[in-house]
């Protein structure tokens, strides 16, 4: 990284990498780059591991003393990443985790097609997207879906994505008899196409900064439960529901009977979701805007003008 920064005229760099960017900004710092911005994605530390954690607990701690500006997906990834007093100071910056709200629009003819080569025409398609991974809590979601079998026997969960924790996925579904009714697509890239073919999304995430593929499901008009541990402020449509990870397995399902009944029109959900501040093209050029000010900011202060 130091070798890169020395090389160029660099004059921001914005690092997304959690806690861990306290080591790229302290880089930074050392390379003179002047406006050094610190961005939350997360609420917790990814690792389960002693060390790991102590030294990103570390770097958490530490980040403040490199970032010039702090960024964050939500106010609750930033409260947990730089502390409540930059949030009640006003030094946070929320930027909106926005989409390509055109590709992930309700299609109907997509839906269908997709639906019936993937044999699942007649099912009730509960969806889920996210690697595989401690903090995505897919174990959890299995017994979810094993409960839901009892009352909702066509039902079918499929699972998007991909990771180190696959194996072990692999043999929960196997262990509890559902092999014949969850679909693991693996990594796609058209995720934005086969979510079309859910009819209802679950996120039971042990911590999220915010959520983005409920961001996703919500332009696609999806009804979509999520743990109590993902943030409110992903809920810009009233088609989010939360329930809480101590909450027995029957609360969990009876959630989703409830929204099983609901008949939405899933054709425009979109819409709330570019009111709300989601689409990327106008979120793209309103970050743009934020580098440029910066810079300027940083030329007035400086006294340099040419």
């Amino acid at each position: 990284i130091e070798s890169i920064l020395k090389t160029g005229k660099y004059k921001i760099i914005h690092s997304h990498m959690d806690a861990m960017s306290m080591v790229v900004l302290k880089i930074a710092k050392k390379c003179g780059i002047p406006i050094r911005i610190a961005h939350s994605h997360n609420t917790q530390h990814h690792t389960k591991n002693k060390i790991k954690f102590i030294l990103n607990e570390y770097a958490r701690k530490n980040i403040c003393k490199y970032a010039t500006h702090l960024f964050a997906c939500s106010e609750d990834a930033a409260r947990w990443l730089f502390g409540d007093e930059a949030i009640n100071e006003g030094n946070v910056k929320i930027i909106n985790n926005a989409i390509n709200i055109e590709k992930f629009k309700f299609n109907k003819k997509k839906r269908d097609i997709l639906r019936e080569n993937m044999c699942i025409t007649d099912n009730f398609v509960i969806g889920h997207i996210g690697r595989f991974d401690y903090q995505k809590n897919h174990i959890f979601l299995l017994d979810i879906f094993k409960e839901t079998l009892n009352y909702i026997p066509n039902a079918k969960l499929v699972l998007v994505g991909d990771g180190h924790l696959r194996k072990e996925i692999e043999k929960k579904i196997k262990d509890i008899g559902i092999e014949d009714d969850v679909i693991l697509t693996g990594n796609v890239e058209n995720v934005y196409e086969l979510i079309n073919t859910f009819d209802l999304f679950i996120l039971p995430s042990l911590f999220e900064g915010l959520g983005i593929v409920l961001i996703e499901a919500q332009a696609n008009g999806l009804p979509c439960i999520a743990s109590n541990n993902v943030p409110k402020d992903v809920n810009l449509s009233n088609l989010v529901s939360f329930v809480d990870l101590n909450d027995t397995l029957r609360t969990w399902v009876d959630k989703i009977i409830e929204l099983k009944k609901e008949n939405l029109n899933r054709e425009n959900a979109y819409t709330v979701l570019e009111s709300c501040g989601y689409n990327i093209s106008i979120e793209a050029k309103r970050l743009e805007k934020i580098y440029l000010s910066l810079y300027e900011e940083y030329l007035y202060d400086n006294n340099i003008f040419n």
